[in-house]
């Protein structure tokens, strides 16, 4: 098992690796060349907005957009201690290999032979993922329970909850 935001945030930071190298082999094989600043301001004003709208989107009742509604519809996951992981974390594995291999395999020699903005276009899937992780965040805290994906070995998809733990002091005294 694995929590969803750490899932979804693995994804954000292999597209964002997969971007850097692809401009990396980009700017090696064909040398910088400077973009407008007009056309970077209007690329990234639009990427906003469009992470914006689908944030807001995920985080509705709406029917075919709602992200809300898979997090409380999530299986609860009773018994905590014996069910949770404890080494997989976000920490120790901050990059899925498998995402990065395939956003690199894909877009650089799309980049090389045929557009440079091919490059970045990981960062698209990426927005997203962020937005996708924020929301679960959100809920996360606003419920005070923790979402897992991957608590069925047979359905990796299927969502979990469970209630999240106690937060620790420096010296380990409850919490006031």
């Amino acid at each position: 098992m694995v929590r969803y935001v750490h899932d979804e945030l693995r994804d954000v930071f292999s597209a964002l690796a997969a971007s850097a190298v692809n401009v990396a082999v980009m700017v090696s094989v064909r040398g910088f060349s400077p973009v407008r600043p007009s056309g970077l301001a209007l690329l990234a004003g639009l990427a906003l907005a469009f992470l914006a709208v689908y944030t807001l989107l995920r985080s509705s009742r709406l029917k075919w957009f709602s992200g809300v509604k898979q997090f409380e519809a999530a299986v609860p996951v009773e018994d905590t201690d014996a069910a949770l992981p404890t080494g997989d974390s976000l920490r120790r594995h901050p990059i899925g290999l498998r995402l990065f291999a395939a956003c690199v395999a894909m877009t650089l020699p799309l980049a090389l032979l045929w557009d440079s903005w091919m490059a970045v276009f990981p960062l698209w899937p990426a927005l997203a993922w962020l937005g996708r992780a924020v929301v679960c965040a959100r809920w996360e805290r606003r419920h005070g329970r923790l979402v897992w994906r991957g608590h069925l070995p047979e359905e990796p998809w299927e969502l979990s909850v469970s209630r999240r733990p106690p937060t620790r002091t420096a010296t380990d005294a409850p919490p006031a």
